[in-house]
């Protein structure tokens, strides 16, 4: 038997690159090793339900195996067996983020779109409640996958790592295409995206790296915010120093020289560039200096000019 669930199409009777077994998943019973509340902007989500909170739910388990991964305790564990975990209920889930007044669940921390079915059963409860469902994913998805999933996401944050198929190779154990082309899927079918680039020193930093994903979200609309993250030393790439500050800034200039709308740099101090601003007229439509504060009117409109921002409230 093979599985269909991600491009790596594992054959069940082996040890799977996820090291799961995801096709055979209960979907009633949902291993969870990490159930947090955190501010949506955390994902990053900046142009979705923004000053909100979302549960988060991370499993266990990454059909990837990059060498910076960093939350690879449970995304790559060495015996997944061991790896401390609570069962939960779809109607557990749900009623988690009722209790607490939270507006959408994220599958997050590590690969979601391995265990479909946990975000299936789970999206299609929390619909009745008017609870939205994000995905913070690789992308590395199949296409079957992609098709089953479409009506119960909402809203994602896509990492791609870089548009060079080799990086993915040497540095991730997997491909590009299946990315992009889970990106193109969900801009597509209107699901609100949002991209993620980890900028690693002597790997993806470069001027020619980044014009490379910022030409790639261009096309595919000047709309789409792209957060360019700081590198930590991680995992097998521990080694290696941090982003510097200056680099993720000339990543964001850059971006928004080259045509995109909203560029914002992640996993550095707080500043002015983290707020987003009207496209129309330069106003302030959220601060992000210190806590979270929008000033945008309830239409969805800039304050200033009365021009619909590209923003979910």
């Amino acid at each position: 038997m093979t599985c269909n669930i991600c491009p790596n199409y594992c054959k069940s009777d082996i040890d799977t690159i996820c090291k799961q077994n995801p096709q055979y998943d209960d979907e009633n019973v949902i291993d969870a090793a990490s159930v947090a509340i955190d501010p949506i902007e955390k994902k990053p989500l900046y142009h979705y339900l923004p000053g909100t909170k979302t549960l988060s739910i991370g499993t266990v388990g990454c059909n990837l195996n990059c060498m910076n991964c960093q939350n690879h305790t449970i995304a790559r564990p060495e015996n997944a067996l061991i790896v401390p975990t609570k069962s939960y209920t779809p109607e557990q889930i749900v009623q988690k983020a009722i209790d607490n007044d939270i507006p959408s669940i994220s599958w997050t921390y590590n690969e979601p779109t391995i265990h479909p079915k946990w975000i299936i059963n789970t999206s299609h409860l929390a619909k009745e409640y008017d609870i939205k469902t994000i995905l913070v994913t690789n992308g590395y998805t199949s296409q079957e996958t992609l098709d089953n999933l479409l009506e119960y996401v909402d809203a994602v944050n896509v990492d791609i790592k870089s548009l060079d198929d080799a990086f993915y190779k040497n540095v991730c154990s997997g491909r590009l295409e299946p990315v992009l082309n889970s990106v193109r899927f969900y801009v597509k079918n209107n699901i609100h995206t949002e991209i993620t680039n980890l900028l690693i020193p002597g790997y993806n930093d470069n001027i020619v790296d980044m014009k490379k994903i910022i030409n790639f979200v261009v096309k595919l609309s000047d709309k789409i915010p792209l957060h360019f993250s700081a590198f930590y030393p991680q995992y097998k790439l521990s080694s290696l120093e941090p982003t510097s500050v200056n680099i993720v800034y000339k990543a964001c200039d850059l971006g928004q020289y080259l045509g995109l709308k909203y560029v914002y740099p992640g996993n550095v101090p707080v500043s002015y560039k983290n707020n987003t601003y009207c496209k129309n007229c330069r106003h302030l439509l959220i601060d992000r200096s210190n806590s979270i504060k929008s000033y945008i009117k309830d239409k969805c409109a800039c304050p200033n000019c009365n021009h619909k921002v590209d923003i979910i409230i």
